[in-house]
């Protein structure tokens, strides 16, 4: 059985990744390495993504979500670390 993402699936990896790249700053990654997800840096990061519609991907359309399926859920947070 060969397993593999579909062409929308691998649109929406690169899409994240270029994503991340840009928001995720060395004192983010600083802030990763030490355990403190919870500090200023962060929060701006996570602040910044709910104006980018990227909080709550999996949540239905009528609650303020994407709707993504599990497996693009998975790839959100698979690039998200």
């Amino acid at each position: 059985m060969e397993l593999a993402l579909t062409p929308e699936q691998q649109a929406l990896q690169q899409e994240l990744r270029e994503y991340f790249a840009k928001i995720v700053t060395p004192e983010i990654e600083e802030e990763m390495a030490t355990g403190e997800m919870g500090g200023p840096k962060s929060k701006e990061a996570i602040r910044q993504m709910g104006k980018d519609g990227w909080l709550g991907i999996g949540w239905p359309k009528e609650y303020g979500g994407q709707d993504r399926t599990a497996i693009e859920q998975f790839i959100f947070y698979d690039e998200s670390f």
